[in-house]
């Protein structure tokens, strides 16, 4: 809101841009509610609009974003690795599926063929395959 409300009113100042940048990848680096890491992806991506596309980013903040990306990647996968693990009737709901589609949006904004939206979707696949060992006994 603030890097809208400073871009119409022609008061935007470098300043602003790069707090702004800075404390999201700082939230999205150390973030651990799924639900809440969805938002700040989606928050960074609108910032970026605003900000007139992915060209606008310092390569400082690229590559803050990135890093603060594959960690979360590497977080998310090590729970659905855990989750995997145990019966499906203690499965909670996948929260970590809106942090993955927010991730993977904001990737696909900055690069369509950014190689860690294979990693993302490589995520979201972890776990699904729960329940095989009934096909494999019959």
């Amino acid at each position: 809101m603030l890097l809208s409300c400073g871009k119409s009113s022609n008061t935007l100042t470098p300043q602003m841009v790069s707090v702004s940048f800075h404390q999201l990848i700082n939230f999205i680096t150390s973030e651990t509610d799924s639900s809440f890491l969805a938002s700040l992806f989606k928050c960074f991506a609108d910032s970026l609009r605003i900000m007139d596309g992915p060209s606008a980013l310092s390569q400082e903040f690229h590559n803050g974003i990135i890093e603060a990306t594959k960690r979360q990647l590497q977080t998310l996968a090590d729970k659905r690795k855990k989750r995997s693990q145990r019966p499906p009737s203690e499965l909670a709901d996948d929260k970590e599926d809106f942090a993955l589609e927010d991730m993977a949006k904001l990737l696909y904004y900055m690069d369509p063929k950014h190689p860690l939206l294979v990693a993302v979707s490589s995520v979201k696949d972890l776990g699904l395959n729960q329940g095989g060992s009934d096909e494999d006994d019959e």
